[in-house]
């Protein structure tokens, strides 16, 4: 090797060196610290009107040192993909310098686990069997895939959709208040019109229902079925 070629890069290692000690350099932990405290924030924000209780997984932050342009650390950014909470979701992350050149991007998985203490049953609990409080218990569980369906106190007066087996969560969707119309059996049917209207007259229920149910009844004075809200245990309303 020439001696003119030694000190070329003799020469151009100076200016590296030089170059360097005025650059920042971004390192693994400080950088993750950056993008977990923002993901955190922003998790909040999605979760809070159902748990504060939650944990966060980040997966995909390079672990290489990153060199930027200036002395002063970069401007970090994380940006969601999703528009709505959901368990698994998407981010990128941006990283510019001083004068907003981009640096640096890169996709952020973040995976979610929210806690809360929801109703489960204490004992198996068969299908059509009512949900009471000596069946049942609140308890703390991860929910982040049922954040709008869980029961957070014992509901009244319901009964089971399904079998629930010992230790299960009790969702909304798998039970549904408890019938007090029975078919067959004798009701008032209340008629009102759309200008106020109302009249009485005594029929049968021809299905089971809940109070706020529609079902089906038939008039004994009319000798007509008509679709009737369910307002008590004796009463059907049928608008008209």
């Amino acid at each position: 090797m020439t001696k003119t070629a030694k000190n070329l890069i003799l020469l151009l290692t100076l200016l590296f060196s030089i170059q360097s000690a005025y650059c920042y350099v971004l390192n693994y932990d400080e950088l993750y610290n950056n993008i977990f405290s923002q993901v955190q924030k922003q998790t909040k924000k999605d979760v809070l009107k159902y748990s504060s209780d939650f944990e966060i997984k980040l997966s995909g932050i390079p672990k290489e040192k990153i060199l930027t342009n200036d002395s002063i650390p970069p401007k970090i950014t994380v940006i969601s993909q999703n528009s709505t909470f959901s368990p698994t979701s998407y981010k990128r992350v941006y990283i510019k310098d001083l004068k907003n050149n981009l640096i640096k991007s890169f996709p952020l998985m973040v995976q979610t686990k929210v806690y809360k203490n929801v109703l489960i049953s204490q004992d198996t609990i068969p299908f059509g069997k009512p949900i009471t409080k000596n069946n049942t218990k609140l308890e703390k569980r991860e929910i982040s895939r049922n954040l709008d369906n869980v029961l957070l106190e014992l509901p009244k007066n319901s009964i089971a959709k399904r079998n629930f087996q010992k230790g299960s969560i009790i969702y909304k969707n798998s039970i549904k208040s408890q019938a007090v119309v029975f078919r067959n059996s004798l009701i008032n049917i209340n008629f009102i019109s759309s200008t106020g209207f109302e009249i009485k007259v005594q029929g049968r229920a021809l299905k089971d229902g809940a109070i706020g149910e529609t079902i089906l009844v038939k008039s004994d004075k009319y000798n007509k079925t008509y679709s009737a809200t369910i307002d008590s245990t004796s009463q059907v309303t049928v608008r008209i």
